[in-house]
């Protein structure tokens, strides 16, 4: 399978490399006839996507945003102030939904092998990325930083604007199913912190301080239904005074919200984000200890 893989990629990556429209810098950048966003698939890919779709509109808004995410995650995109033009794909990200536009000035900040299909299909007139990858032809380099200040950097080289202090809402009514869930009889939420069952034991197992009432998102005494959906989850997270958690996902979601949240990583796959996460119960601890005596 791996040699299938392998010499298929290949390929891929030679049509890719072969087909690239002439491209001219910095005259395509600044005044192209479109341009997209793709979100690789997962938490990290849909939020640095998010953050990426709100500077491009900020840079472009005189036309069109092409936001290209696996439907898992597409509705995360109602968190922009913004409707931008929305392409879904699922297992085959070449096979969009609508299809889009070819020529298209295409930013990716976490570029994968979706993103490779993807682009050998579209056929954009220039990838651009942070990251280098065989489906980006244009690579811009910056100090490395965390999401989502290096949006922001990748943004001042490239001679366009980024909206600092800028904070992803949630759409009213996933506010309102969140608040449903929560109080479904008064729909009227009290202050919270949200917390995976694993954290909430730490926290109870040392009697840390808790000011608040812990809402469970995962595990037996979960308060929140299993099948609830990123976006849905995005907006319990959104209304939550403060986040601990020992899930990646969970984290990142805060840290894209911007939620206070104290995060404890044992396996060391808490990246890529801008917030310090503990990686044993004694710091994790200390961690909220601090939380709590700052406030929120």
């Amino acid at each position: 399978m791996k040699i299938l893989k392998k010499l298929f990629g290949g390929r891929r990556e030679s049509r890719v490399r072969s087909s690239w429209n002439d491209f001219r810098f910095p005259g395509n950048v600044l005044k192209p006839g479109a341009v997209g966003v793709f979100a690789s698939p997962g938490v990290s890919g849909i939020w640095s996507a998010v953050y990426l779709a709100r500077a491009l509109q900020e840079s472009y808004s005189d036309i069109p945003i092409h936001f290209i995410a696996h439907m898992d995650y597409a509705p995360l995109a109602g968190y922009l102030p913004w409707t931008p033009e929305l392409h879904t794909y699922g297992s085959d990200p070449s096979k969009l939904e609508p299809e889009t536009e070819q020529g298209v000035l295409l930013f990716a900040s976490e570029p994968g092998d979706e993103l490779l299909r993807a682009v050998e299909k579209i056929s954009p007139g220039a990838c651009v990325s942070l990251v280098e990858h065989p489906s980006v032809n244009i690579q811009v380099k910056i100090e490395p930083a965390p999401f989502p200040v290096s949006i922001g950097s990748m943004m001042s080289v490239l001679g366009l604007s980024f909206p600092e202090g800028w904070l992803p809402e949630p759409p009213m009514v996933l506010s309102e199913k969140a608040s449903a869930i929560l109080s479904p009889v008064s729909h009227k939420t009290l202050p919270y912190i949200l917390a995976t069952e694993d954290a909430a034991d730490i926290l109870e197992k040392k009697r840390a301080e808790v000011p608040l009432k812990l809402v469970i998102v995962d595990g037996k005494s979960s308060n929140i239904p299993p099948e609830t959906d990123q976006a849905l989850l995005a907006a319990i997270v959104a209304g939550a005074s403060a986040v601990v958690t020992t899930d990646r996902d969970l984290w990142i979601h805060s840290v894209a919200l911007k939620i206070p949240v104290i995060g404890l990583d044992r396996r060391g796959t808490f990246t890529g984000w801008d917030s310090q996460v503990s990686r044993g119960e004694s710091q994790f601890l200390e961690q909220w200890a601090s939380m709590i005596r700052r406030g929120w």
